[in-house]
C-alpha cells in the first residue's frame, strides 16, 4: 500500500477513533471501586477457604491411631465421632488415599460398635470409599441395623440407641435409614419390610401441621406437646426419611412387568413430605433451629442441607438455603482456627463437621434444572428420574469433578424463573404429556437462557402424549422465529448417540434437534408414533434405572442401560463436562452493555461481513465481544452489530470488520474489490474459522490473498505488541488454552493444553490490517464451546478478541 494511503481513511474516523481511546482510557481511570455490600452473596474463593480452614483443623484433631474423640456423651462414641470426620473430610475433597484419610479407615474397619448412631455413620463411610472391598462389614452392619429396628409396639419402624434400648426416636431413626439408603445404593440388599416399616411409622408420626419432632407420643394422644413438639431439625428428618422410603415402597410410575414396562402410573411428592417443606417455609431459618432456637443448631444446618438436596429444592419458601446458610457459616468459623464452636450441646468436632458437610455437599454442581409448570400433575410423571440419571452420571469416571461431594440437580419453578435463575444449571428439562404453560414470556426468557449458553433437553413422557408434542412444537417456534433453526432428526453421527456411552441401534429412538451457533443447543425426544424402537420413555426408564435395576429381566436392563446412556451423553454433550458449583453461581456475569456514562464519548461498532460460507454460525459471538469490551473496557458499544455486504460501500463506515465461517467460500470480484478497498482505506479485518474448520481456513486464506494480490498472511510472531498490548492497557496473552477434540474411540473429549495463540496476519505500512485465528474464537465467545471443536477456552478468546480491538483502535 503506498505510503500515503493511510490519509485516505474515511471521514470522520479519525475523530471517532481518537474519541473512543479518550473514551477507554477516561473510563479505566475514573472506573470507581464497588464498596463492599454487607448483603452480596459470598465469593466463591470465600467458600473454598473456609472449606480448606475446618478441612485443616478436622485433620489437626486427629488421634495417632486415626481416629476422632467426641465430648458430647458420657458413653464412647467415639466410632461415630470418627466416621462423621470422616464423611466430612471425604466431601470436602481429602483423598481415600490420604495418610490421615487410610489410619481413620483402618481404624474404622477395625471397629464392630453397637450403637444406631455409629454403626450408621461407619455404614455411610464404607459405602462412600470403597462398597466392594468393604461389602463384608456392610452386610453386617445392615443386618445390626435390620435386627435394631423396632417391630411391635407404637413406635414399630423406628430405632433407639441400639437392640433393645429404650423406644425409637427420630434423630436415631433417621440416621439409620440414612445408613440404609447409602448401603442400598452400594448394592447391599435391604429388607423390604424394614422399609415399609419405616415409612409407616414416619408417616404416623408426623404432626398435622407437617412438621415432627423427637418421638412419638405413646400414649396414644395425637396433640402436639412433650415429643411430638416441632423442630426444625426432627422436621428436617422426616422429609428427609420420608423421601428415602417413599421410592422404595410407593407405588412407582414406572413399572416392569416381565420384560413389558408401563410408564405414567403416577409421581409426584408424598404428601407428607411437601407438607413438611410447607412448615419449614414458614418456619425457616438459619440463625437458629426453628422451634428449638439455639439448641442442636450444627444439627439442624446439617439436616437442612439435605432437605434441599433431597427434594432438589433451590428454595424453601423464598429462601435460598444454600445461600443463606454459607452466609452464616462464613460468620460463625473461627479466623484462626477454622473450626466452628457452638454456644450450647454440640462439641466443636461435630459442629465443624456438619458445618463442613453443610459447605461441602450443599455447593454441589447443579447440572439438572427439572421444570415445574403447569398442568401442576404432568410436570412429574416420574419423579425419580432426574435423580437417577444423576446418580448414573457420577458413576462415570469422566464426571469427576472439583466437586468430591458430587452432582446435583433441582426444580424449578419454570412460570416465575428469571434468566438468573435458568443460569443455575446448565441444562433445563421439560417434560409431561399434556399441552403445558412455562408462564409469560417463556419463549423469550428460554432464547435468551440458551444465547447465554443454556440448553433444552426435553421430552413427551407418556403413551398418547400428542398433545404435549404439538405444545412443545409450538413452543419451539416461538424461541427460534427464524426459519433456519427448525426441529430436525439427529443424524447417527451425532455425539447425542457416542459421546459417552454407545447407544445401541436397536434402543435407539428417535431425537429430534435445533442446530443453533456452533452446536445443537436444544434435543427433544418425541412420543414413539411409528411404533420403533422403544415405547417406554426416557424418564419412564431412568425412574426404573435406581438401585432395583440389576434386578430385572435382561431386556428392561439393556433398555434402561441405553435411556441412561442417550440421557449421560447428552448432559456432557450440553456441558463438555464441565460444571460449576452453587456458589460460583451466586453472582452471575452475563454479558451486558455498560451504561452510557458522562466519560463515554466514543462509540464501537463492527461490521460483520456476510460470505456463503456459514457467515452467521456463531451469531451471538461479536455481540458477545462487543459486550466484553463494554464490561471490561468501559466504552459505548452497538451491541446488535449488522451483516454486511463485502460489496457494499457502508464497510467503508466502520474501522474493524468481523467475519467467521464453517465451511468454503468465495467472494465474487466486487466483493474482493469491497475488501481491498476498506483495508487499504486503513481498516481492519478480524476472522476466525468456526471449530477450527478447515474447509473455511483454506477458503480464507484463498480469498484474502486474491482480495490483495502481492500480500503475504504469515505467522504474527510471539513477540509481536497484539500479545501483550501493555501499551494499549490489553492482556498477556502470550499463552492461553487450547482445546482439541481428543482421538480414540472412547468417550468424546476435548484435550486442553496451554500454547501459544496461533494468529496470521497480512501487514500494511507498520500495521497487521488483517488477522486470521485458524482456531475458533466465535463458538467460545457465544459460551459454547463444544466437545468436538478445535479452539480457544472462553476467557482467552475474549481476551484475544479484546487485544485485537484495542489494537485496531490505536492504528
Amino acid at each position: 500500500m503506498p505510503p500515503s494511503s493511510r490519509a485516505r481513511r474515511r471521514p470522520g474516523a479519525a475523530t471517532i477513533l481518537v474519541a473512543t481511546i479518550a473514551a477507554v482510557l477516561l473510563a479505566s481511570a475514573a472506573r470507581p471501586a464497588r464498596a463492599a455490600d454487607r448483603d452480596a452473596p459470598p465469593d466463591p474463593g470465600q467458600i473454598g477457604l473456609a472449606i480448606n480452614k475446618a478441612r485443616s483443623w478436622l485433620l489437626s484433631q486427629q488421634r495417632q491411631d486415626g481416629s476422632w474423640e467426641c465430648a458430647m456423651r458420657t458413653e464412647d462414641t467415639r466410632v461415630g465421632a470418627t466416621a462423621l470426620v470422616s464423611l466430612a473430610l471425604l466431601n470436602a475433597g481429602v483423598s481415600p488415599k490420604d495418610p490421615a484419610m487410610q489410619r481413620t479407615l483402618g481404624w474404622l474397619r477395625k471397629q464392630t460398635p453397637g450403637e444406631t448412631y455409629s454403626v450408621s455413620l461407619q455404614t455411610m463411610v464404607l459405602a462412600m470409599v470403597a462398597a466392594g472391598p468393604d461389602r463384608v462389614l456392610l452386610e453386617r452392619n445392615v443386618k445390626w441395623l435390620e435386627l435394631a429396628q423396632i417391630s411391635e409396639g407404637p413406635a414399630t419402624g423406628s430405632w433407639s440407641y441400639g437392640t433393645g434400648r429404650g423406644t425409637g426416636d427420630n434423630s436415631n431413626s433417621q440416621f439409620a435409614l440414612l445408613a440404609l439408603h447409602e448401603a442400598d445404593r452400594a448394592g447391599v440388599k435391604v429388607k423390604q419390610e424394614v422399609w415399609n416399616r419405616a415409612h409407616r411409622y414416619w408417616v404416623a408420626c408426623g404432626n398435622e401441621d407437617g412438621s415432627w419432632g423427637y418421638q412419638m407420643n405413646l400414649d396414644g394422644r395425637n396433640e402436639i406437646n412433650g415429643s411430638r413438639a416441632p423442630t426444625g431439625s426432627m422436621t428436617c428428618a422426616g422429609i428427609a426419611s420420608v423421601w428415602i422410603t417413599s421410592e422404595r415402597v410407593e407405588n412407582p410410575a414406572a413399572r416392569a412387568a416381565g420384560e413389558a414396562v408401563r410408564c405414567c402410573g403416577g409421581g409426584g411428592s408424598p404428601r407428607p413430605l411437601e407438607k413438611g417443606i410447607e412448615w419449614l417455609a414458614r418456619n425457616f431459618s438459619v440463625t437458629q433451629n426453628p422451634a428449638s432456637g439455639q439448641t442442636w443448631h450444627y444439627y439442624y444446618l446439617y439436616g437442612l442441607e439435605r432437605v434441599g438436596r433431597f427434594t432438589a429444592r433451590r428454595y424453601i419458601g423464598d429462601h435460598d438455603w444454600f445461600l443463606e446458610g454459607s452466609k452464616l457459616f462464613l460468620a460463625m468459623q473461627d479466623p484462626v482456627t477454622g473450626s466452628f464452636r457452638p454456644g450450647r450441646i454440640e462439641d466443636p468436632v461435630v459442629a465443624t463437621s456438619f458445618a463442613l458437610l453443610f459447605l461441602a455437599k450443599g455447593r454441589r454442581p447443579v447440572i439438572v434444572a427439572k421444570s415445574r409448570h403447569l398442568p401442576e400433575a404432568d410436570w412429574n410423571r416420574h419423579g425419580h428420574d432426574i435423580a437417577h440419571l444423576v446418580d448414573h452420571l457420577e458413576s462415570r469416571p469422566g464426571w469427576k469433578t472439583d466437586y468430591p461431594a458430587g452432582l446435583s440437580w433441582h426444580v424449578l419453578d419454570t412460570a416465575s424463573a428469571g434468566l438468573d435463575d435458568l443460569m443455575q444449571a446448565p441444562v433445563l428439562w421439560i417434560s409431561g404429556k399434556d399441552r403445558f404453560d412455562l408462564g409469560p414470556d417463556a419463549a423469550k426468557r428460554v432464547r435468551a437462557y440458551i444465547d447465554e449458553g443454556g440448553f433444552v433437553f426435553a421430552e413427551a413422557c407418556c403413551p398418547e402424549s400428542g398433545e404435549f408434542d404439538a405444545a412443545f412444537r409450538e413452543f419451539v417456534t416461538a424461541v427460534f422465529p427464524e426459519p433456519e433453526y427448525r426441529l430436525h432428526l439427529l443424524p447417527p453421527e451425532h455425539p447425542a448417540w457416542h459421546a459417552e456411552e454407545l447407544v445401541e441401534a436397536a434402543y435407539q429412538r428417535p431425537l429430534l434437534g435445533v442446530d443453533y451457533g456452533c452446536r445443537t443447543c436444544l434435543i427433544y425426544a418425541p412420543p414413539d408414533q411409528a411404533g420403533g424402537g422403544s415405547a417406554a420413555s426416557l424418564s419412564c426408564l431412568w425412574e426404573l434405572g435406581g438401585t432395583a435395576a440389576a434386578s430385572r429381566p435382561p431386556r428392561v436392563r439393556a433398555e434402561i442401560g441405553a435411556a441412561l446412556a442417550i440421557g449421560t451423553n447428552v448432559l456432557a454433550y450440553a456441558t463438555n463436562r464441565e460444571v460449576k458449583g452453587k456458589d460460583e453461581l451466586f453472582v452471575i456475569e452475563r454479558e451486558a452493555a455498560a451504561a452510557p456514562t458522562s466519560s463515554q464519548r466514543g462509540h464501537v461498532s463492527i461490521g460483520k461481513l456476510r460470505h456463503s460460507g456459514m457467515c452467521d454460525a456463531a451469531p451471538a459471538a461479536l455481540a458477545n465481544m462487543l459486550r466484553a469490551a463494554a464490561r471490561e473496557l468501559g466504552v459505548r458499544v452497538d451491541a446488535k452489530p449488522a451483516m454486511i455486504e463485502p460489496s457494499d460501500p457502508g464497510i467503508l463506515d466502520y474501522h474493524l470488520l468481523f467475519m467467521h465461517g464453517r465451511q468454503a467460500f468465495a467472494f465474487d470480484e466486487r466483493g474482493r474489490q469491497g475488501v481491498r478497498e476498506f483495508l487499504d482505506r486503513g481498516g481492519m479485518l478480524l476472522a476466525d474459522s468456526v471449530c477450527g474448520s478447515q474447509g473455511f481456513t483454506a477458503a480464507f486464506r484463498a480469498e484474502i490473498l486474491a482480495a490483495l494480490p502481492g500480500s503475504k498472511l504469515e505467522p504474527i510472531p510471539a513477540s509481536d505488541p497484539i500479545f501483550t498490548s501493555a501499551e494499549y492497557g490489553g492482556y498477556d496473552i502470550r499463552e492461553v488454552t487450547l482445546r482439541e477434540p481428543a482421538g480414540g474411540d472412547g468417550p468424546i473429549e476435548a484435550r486442553k493444553r496451554r500454547t501459544a495463540p496461533r494468529l496470521e496476519g497480512i501487514r500494511q505500512d507498520d500495521r497487521w490490517a488483517v488477522i486470521f485465528s485458524p482456531y475458533d474464537l466465535s463458538c467460545a465467545l457465544e459460551k459454547q464451546n463444544s466437545l468436538e471443536c478445535t479452539g480457544y477456552e472462553r476467557a482467552d478468546a475474549e481476551k484475544i478478541a479484546l487485544n485485537v480491538l484495542l489494537y485496531s483502535l490505536h492504528h
